[in-house]
């Protein structure tokens, strides 16, 4: 990737993320040359599991709002920064987590910044049902009922519609609200292939005319391997290969994520644009024969045949190497990190406390 809007889980922190986290990644990044679109995470409410397995929401409003805030102000400290590396988003939480007073604050941020937002919706059951029983809506329906949605929004994964197979309430045709307004759909279909779940289908929202972008979502961040499970599933689903192509798909995971950065130097190489390209070593004897490079890259490799990176004029990676760092140290650190993320997670969850400890005054259940 020459151009990333990084996620992470908030499930193992205290809350979400924090201003001096992003300003230390944003600092890593700027020094190793990559380009990148970052805020800190903001919530209202936490999702938690109960003894009996159902997810509720506690909320906390003050953080929700504080958050915001915090993205805000770091946005207008580093948006340009590192010579225009780094550029400012607003990355609200899931849908769920969110008041309808922050995300329309989030949206009048956002214009008055001119910057991108990011907001996980339409991803699950869990998330759909709740919407409807607050707002009688589809989260999709209740976005543009309050004028978050729009050129500079941008949704993962938006494929919990009316209509979706594992939607079993709703009206209504949220596509074409999606498309009527501009807004882009990020398509992550490794992660949601391994919950079992779908786009129904990348052909049918190309069809439509929705802008849609590649995501990853998950590890390993591989575009390759998503756009060759994307065209799987969408085939598959599709019972057909037409609109479904690793062209197709390719043109999503690279001007569709331009497109709705507003960015018409990014995404592809002509004159103008920003001098990023990668190199890829297509001699392995694992991709086979050689037909069209695209085809078989997509078709046999992944990311792992990426050897050379070059950002911004920069090479920023060669022979899969990345001047200054020592990977095998990254690994045993983020392994570390890995088993104290996951105590961080149980030691919010209700088998592990009572009932009392979780339910302070500062927080409160939404019935």
């Amino acid at each position: 990737m020459t151009t990333a809007m990084p996620i992470t889980s908030v499930f193992y922190k205290r809350w979400a993320e924090t201003y001096e986290e992003l300003a230390a990644a944003a600092d890593h990044a700027g020094r190793l040359g990559l380009r990148m679109y970052m805020g800190p995470s903001y919530q209202s409410g936490m999702r938690v599991v109960k003894e009996n397995g159902e997810i509720e929401v506690l909320w906390n409003e003050e953080e929700g709002r504080a958050g915001l805030e915090r993205a805000v102000q770091f946005v207008k400290d580093f948006d340009g920064a590192h010579d225009g590396l780094i550029r400012g988003m607003l990355a609200p939480e899931r849908i769920e987590t969110q008041t309808p007073e922050n995300l329309i604050q989030t949206k009048r941020y956002s214009e008055e910044l001119g910057c991108p937002i990011r907001l996980h919706a339409a991803q699950g059951s869990f998330e759909y049902n709740e919407m409807h029983r607050r707002h009688s809506m589809s989260p999709v329906q209740f976005l543009h009922s309050i004028g978050f949605l729009g050129e500079r929004t941008a949704i993962p994964h938006a494929h919990f519609v009316p209509g979706y197979s594992g939607a079993t309430i709703g009206e209504g045709d949220d596509l074409a609200i999606l498309q009527e307004t501009g807004t882009t759909v990020i398509h992550c279909p490794l992660v949601i292939g391994r919950h079992g779940d779908a786009l129904e289908t990348f052909a049918r929202y190309k069809r439509r005319g929705i802008n849609v972008a590649i995501g990853t979502d998950t590890f390993p961040p591989d575009f390759i391997q998503n756009i060759r499970t994307a065209s799987m599933f969408s085939r598959l689903l599709e019972r057909d290969v037409t609109d479904s192509s690793y062209a197709d798909i390719f043109r999503a995971a690279t001007l569709g994520g331009a497109s709705f950065l507003g960015r018409e130097d990014l995404g592809r190489l002509s004159p103008g644009a920003k001098a990023d390209l990668i190199a890829i070593d297509l001699d392995g004897f694992h991709l086979g024969p050689i037909e069209d490079p695209i085809r078989t890259l997509i078709m046999s490799g992944s990311g792992r045949d990426v050897k050379l990176s070059i950002i911004n004029g920069r090479v920023v990676m060669k022979d899969r190497l990345i001047p200054g760092l020592d990977l095998e140290e990254i690994k045993a650190k983020g392994q570390r990190y890995f088993e104290k993320m996951k105590l961080g997670y149980v030691e919010r969850d209700y088998q592990q406390l009572g009932e009392e400890e979780l339910f302070t005054p500062s927080f409160r259940v939404q019935k």
